[in-house]
């Protein structure tokens, strides 16, 4: 009875953590998956052109019949596929959000397998005390007739009073960091640079489930709200161009330009942004 209470919760455990794994390895081959159900959904559409065809050439009836059985079976593979894709879209992105949003919680023993412990009184160890020895205070000796004109002169002499040294300018404080994640950087044009005519954006966007990156901009200085699009792209960058910016485009004045790397799964982490100068 024991053993059956213990392995019931560690099997349900299992099975969970087993389907995470699965749902992990459907999000990761997603795209290909996409594109296999899109290759077979073309020649499905190939052959039922041609089934058709010979539909509407046939003559005899077992000619019919056999092209309507080949109808049936081009209904019955699109049906799967729209299934199999379903089903992928369901495993990478609305399975894998709730377990994040929920994670599974580890089996815990049932009652019989508690472990109870009774605290026990145990008597603290006696503390020894210092007993207090008397001090001998010695009788300071009079001064004698040097020191007393010592310390007359000492005195009547004003102190040094030290020159200040003047102090460093203080960084300008509260600037959010430019570049928060290393795998979405713009290594130039640098964070307050003044740009005109036609320049680039040069940095990285990478990501261990890259899909895709996007440039955006916004006026002002260091914003965080109200970015439009610029331009993207569907592969990684390692110290590449990024975008290709025609300045003529903008207004004179500050201009922040926000880079974005997008996952496999929609999320995003930190963009980076920088301030640059657009002077025409």
């Amino acid at each position: 009875m024991g053993c059956a209470g213990y392995g019931a919760p560690h099997r349900q455990w299992f099975f969970g953590q087993t389907m995470v794994v699965i749902f992990q390895i459907v999000a990761t081959y997603a795209p290909y998956i996409y594109l296999f159900c899109g290759l077979a959904a073309l020649y499905q559409l190939y052959r039922l052109w041609q089934v058709r065809s010979e539909r509407r050439q046939a003559i005899f009836s077992l000619e019919r019949e056999r092209a309507v059985r080949d109808l049936g079976s081009i209904f019955t593979v699109a049906m799967i596929l729209l299934a199999l894709m379903g089903l992928t879209y369901f495993a990478s992105r609305t399975i894998p959000q709730a377990i994040v949003a929920a994670p599974a919680a580890e089996p815990t023993l049932p009652p019989q397998f508690a472990l109870v412990v009774t605290p026990t009184n145990t008597p603290l160890p006696v503390t020894p005390t210092d007993t207090p020895t008397a001090t001998i205070t010695p009788t300071p000796e009079p001064p004698t007739p040097d020191a007393a004109a010592a310390a007359l002169t000492q005195q009547a002499l004003p102190e040094a009073t030290p020159t200040p040294e003047p102090e460093a300018p203080a960084a300008q404080a509260g600037a959010p960091p430019v570049c928060p994640d290393p795998r979405a950087i713009i290594s130039s044009p640098g964070n307050g640079a003044s740009v005109s005519g036609v320049f680039t954006i040069v940095g990285t966007a990478r990501h261990d489930q890259f899909s895709y990156y996007k440039v955006e901009f916004a006026p002002g200085a260091n914003v965080d709200q109200g970015f439009t699009y610029l331009a993207d792209g569907r592969g990684e960058v390692f110290g590449g161009v990024l975008a290709s910016v025609n300045s003529r485009g903008f207004a004179n004045g500050a201009w922040t330009f926000q880079l974005t790397v997008v996952d496999q799964t929609g999320n995003f982490p930190d963009p980076c942004r920088v301030t640059l100068y657009i002077a025409n």
